[in-house]
């Protein structure tokens, strides 16, 4: 039988199908968690620390043709060489397109979102998802020891899920 942790509470269920409904926290579940018998999965094993980066003067275009050509949801906005925020495709598609204004003509630090939430590296994956839902946000800053280190967001911790997922299918 498979364990299974609610990323909200930490709660273990076991059980082949997860319930839609954490039974401890009552928090509607899109996705759990496979829980481990070894030590809970930290932020660090999730980051991306190589996170796309741009000057907070350019143009919110420049970043999302960035963020198209190399597949990514988010870039790390920087302001003298040092992170202060965080533009995500939300951010682009509520601040810009669904107001119909000229991408081209915008600079990222009107729109990117600032400051940023973060989290230390060594902290229990629950932890920063618990964070982002506090926040409703799906991206957060990580650092290591009080020192930049990279992004964890959603999209890799579900995605590195689907292949837990996906090789136990093989």
């Amino acid at each position: 039988m498979t364990k299974w942790e609610c990323y909200r509470c930490g709660h273990i269920f076991e059980g082949e199908n997860t319930p839609e409904e954490c039974p401890n926290c009552h928090y509607s579940l899109t996705f759990w968690i496979e829980a481990s018998e070894s030590k809970a999965p930290t932020v660090r094993n999730f980051v991306k620390t190589d996170p796309l980066k741009i000057d907070a003067n350019e143009s919110v275009l420049k970043a999302a043709q960035m963020m198209r050509e190399k597949g990514t949801g988010n870039v790390l906005v920087l302001i003298n060489g040092e992170p202060k925020g965080i533009l995500t495709e939300r951010d682009i598609l509520n601040r810009i397109a669904a107001d119909d204004l000229l991408s081209s003509s915008i600079p990222v630090r009107k729109v990117m979102s600032s400051p940023m939430i973060s989290i230390e590296a060594d902290e229990p994956l629950s932890e920063g998802v618990q964070l982002m839902a506090k926040h409703r946000i799906r991206t957060v800053f990580v650092t290591d020891h009080g020192k930049p280190l990279g992004l964890l967001n959603m999209r890799a911790i579900v995605g590195d899920q689907f292949k837990v997922a996906k090789s136990l299918e093989s």
